[in-house]
C-alpha cells in the first residue's frame, strides 16, 4: 500500500496543476459521491455548494458556496449542521492532470490519489445527489 501511494504522489508532482476552467467543468452541476456515507452538489447557479454526510453515524449537512482559487484548487466554504450544533469550515482540494488522469489530494497536505482514472471513471455524477437529503435532514436536526 505504501509504494502505491508513494508511486500515486510521485505520478502526481510530475503532473500540472488542472486550469480553473478545467475544474469549473469537472465540478459543475454535478455530485460528488463520498462513499455510502454522504455526496456534495455543486451548483453552478451562484456557485452554491450542498453537501450531507453520515460520518461516524452522525447526520449533518453543510450549506455554502464553492469557488477556484487557482493553482488547481476546488473550494467550499459551508456552515455544517448537525446534532452538535452549527460550525461554518473551508475545505480545499488540489488537482493535477497527467494525460487522461487527474490527481486530487486535500490541500495542504492529503495523500494524491486518483480522482479520475484513464477510462474516465470517477465519484462525480451528473446531477445533484445531496440537496433531497439535506432538505431531509434539516426537518430532522
Amino acid at each position: 500500500m505504501a509504494k502505491t501511494v508513494k508511486k500515486t504522489g510521485d505520478l502526481a508532482a510530475k503532473a500540472t496543476a488542472v486550469s480553473d476552467e478545467g475544474i469549473y467543468q469537472l465540478y459543475k452541476n454535478r455530485s460528488w459521491l463520498w462513499g455510502n456515507h454522504g455526496a456534495a452538489y455543486f451548483a453552478v447557479a451562484k456557485r452554491q455548494f450542498a453537501a450531507w454526510s453520515t460520518e461516524d453515524g452522525k447526520p449533518s449537512y453543510g450549506e455554502g458556496i464553492w469557488f477556484m482559487p487557482g493553482s488547481g484548487k476546488l473550494c467550499f466554504r459551508a456552515t455544517w449542521h448537525g446534532s452538535w450544533g452549527a460550525k461554518t469550515s473551508l475545505s480545499c482540494f488540489e488537482h493535477r492532470n497527467s494525460g487522461k488522469v487527474i490527481y486530487q489530494r486535500k490541500s495542504p497536505a492529503g495523500e494524491w490519489y486518483a480522482f479520475k482514472d484513464r477510462h474516465g471513471k470517477s465519484d462525480l455524477r451528473n446531477g445533484d445527489y445531496a440537496s433531497r437529503k439535506v432538505k431531509r435532514f434539516k426537518a430532522k436536526l
